[in-house]
């Protein structure tokens, strides 16, 4: 299995993401995981997944309630690395579809609109990230990362070798994932 090394810092997500990209839902009896998030600045890719302590400030779809992500959480061994992005243009009809076409459905589409229009950024920074989350052979600790603020934690040690166990998402359903969200924001791009 390939060798990765990781960032200091580390991909700092709410739990509702969390939980629908490692566990998934159910959604017309598949099992469905989000590969999606919503960013306004790049990030050093690959880093490990931590997440927020706080509650989402975001409105979940009533699906997104239904998994009870509030108190998740996960072993630090899931890595996140991009695959694409895609600058958008935030529009709410957007976000109606993604938020009901299995890619961001934990979501009510006012979320990530909302979360774009109070963002106090560029407009054409706005993009989706595609992303691939690992499993990791090696766990670290909670001493081994630092809270740094609400946005931002870190590795204690910079330049962390990980070996990846496993893609979450396997290689032909991420492709199904990918061509999907092509076809979704094809009239959307910047």
């Amino acid at each position: 299995m390939p060798e990765i090394l990781l960032d200091k810092r580390c991909f700092k997500i709410d739990r509702t993401n969390a939980k629908a990209m490692l566990e998934g839902f159910f959604k017309n009896g598949k099992k469905v995981r989000q590969s999606i998030y919503c960013d306004v600045r790049a990030k050093p890719f690959p880093m490990l997944l931590t997440l927020h302590r706080t509650k989402t400030r975001f409105m979940r779809s009533d699906l997104g309630d239904s998994l009870k992500p509030d108190d998740f959480s996960i072993p630090f061994k899931f890595i996140v690395d991009l695959d694409s992005e895609y600058f958008i243009k935030n529009e709410i009809r957007l976000w109606e579809i993604l938020c009901h076409n299995s890619l961001f459905d934990v979501w009510d589409p006012r979320a990530p609109f909302s979360r774009f229009g109070e963002a106090k950024t560029d407009p054409s920074k706005y993009r989706i990230l595609l992303l691939r989350l690992y499993e990791t052979y090696e766990e670290y600790h909670q001493s081994d990362v630092i809270h740094v603020n609400n946005i931002d934690d870190e590795l204690i040690a910079a330049n962390k070798k990980v070996t990846i166990k496993k893609p979450i998402i396997p290689n032909e359903e991420f492709q199904k994932i990918k061509k999907l969200l092509k076809k979704s924001v094809a009239k959307y791009l910047l």
